[in-house]
């Protein structure tokens, strides 16, 4: 398999064509399955029928791509269950940081809107508590834990971009890819929150898909590394997250949940730019736990100076033979109960 050319091309092509064809089919229903200024959708629309195919063909076609994703299981190295950590290494790779970098300030552009939106529904909260108004509804408590939560998302992608570019040491690279699915667990809890009052499901349903698909694929990006690796599943979760990522970002939302959809569909991209070609030709390492050198190529054989003596190797041991003699009693014993089929020839 190490000869084949990597399918990360076709995986970025075929990502961006259905993306594309997604939004556009988004767009269109946007503007034609929906009636008046109540925004009630129109049953049987042909926009919204499209919609779901389009997004179903997506699934298949990224099931199928990943069902022909050649795999090459990683050398062995010492840590057991650390195998697939050297999966998303990009040594050198500028296309993996600069993805990894701009989906990790996306997400901390995101934190101070998220913040003033959240504080800015809490006094609205307090005000129409103390005049004793209040009848529910959001109090900004969740957007606020979403900001922190999208702070530590950004502490995450901006140290796997660096991992990845810089290989440190293994066994890390779960705990990172862990803050930001922690992330969007807090951020599908604030968007269910928000939206679960709203009578019209095509109106938020498109944005809790790319919030579950970018979750998932940080989940199964932190496996990797915890001996637990999925890789094309890994490989199917990164394209359905951009694909729904742009149908959400084509339904007009806020800045912030904006923001945190273009950050992980730039991690969703960096995946599926590096982790087919690793697929393909695991990187190979070292026997210690530093990776410093990351290399393809095997290590050259060390030649030994003509000039140091050779160590002398220690004379073997003489074999020492074991005494298999049994009396006459041990020898009928071992035939009574079977032990013994042979003839008895020790006397």
């Amino acid at each position: 398999m190490r000869g084949k050319k990597p399918y990360q091309i076709l995986w970025l092509v075929c990502t961006l064509a259905l993306a594309g064809i997604a939004t556009g089919v988004r767009l269109w229903q946007e503007s034609t399955a929906f009636e008046g200024d109540g925004g009630l959708p129109i049953r049987g629309a042909a926009a919204s029928v499209a919609m779901v195919c389009v997004l179903v063909m997506a699934a298949a076609v990224l099931c199928i791509l990943a069902a022909r994703q050649p795999v090459v299981r990683p050398p062995r190295t010492q840590i057991r269950g650390r195998r697939w950590d050297m999966s998303f290494f990009a040594t050198g790779d500028l296309v993996f940081l600069a993805l990894m970098w701009f989906g990790a300030f996306s997400a901390l552009a995101a934190v101070p809107m998220l913040f003033g939106r959240g504080r800015a529904l809490w006094k609205a909260y307090q005000v129409a508590v103390s005049m004793k108004t209040w009848q529910g509804g959001d109090n900004g408590v969740l957007s606020m834990v979403t900001a922190v939560l999208a702070l530590l998302a950004f502490f995450g992608l901006l140290q796997i971009g660096r991992d990845g570019y810089h290989p440190g040491r293994r066994g890390r690279g779960g705990f990172w890819a862990a803050l930001p699915a922690c992330a969007g667990c807090g951020w599908l809890l604030e968007t269910y929150r928000n939206c679960a009052a709203d009578p019209v499901l095509w109106d938020y349903v498109p944005l809790l898909l790319a919030v579950i698909a970018g979750m998932l694929m940080y989940t199964d990006w932190a496996g990797m590394s915890c001996a637990a690796a999925r890789p094309r599943r890994t490989l199917w979760m990164a394209g359905m997250t951009v694909v729904c990522s742009w149908v959400a970002l084509a339904s007009g939302p806020d800045n912030g949940t904006a923001m945190l959809l273009i950050a992980q569909s730039a991690a969703a991209l960096a995946a599926l730019w590096r982790l087919p070609i690793n697929l393909q030709n695991p990187p190979r390492v070292g026997w210690k736990g530093n990776l410093d050198a990351c290399s393809i190529q095997d290590p050259e054989p060390q030649s030994v100076p003509r000039d140091q003596p050779l160590t002398p190797q220690p004379e073997p041991q003489p074999r020492v033979e074991e005494d298999w003699t049994w009396t006459r009693e041990e020898s009928q014993a071992m035939n009574c109960t079977g032990e013994n089929k042979e003839e008895d020839t020790h006397v």
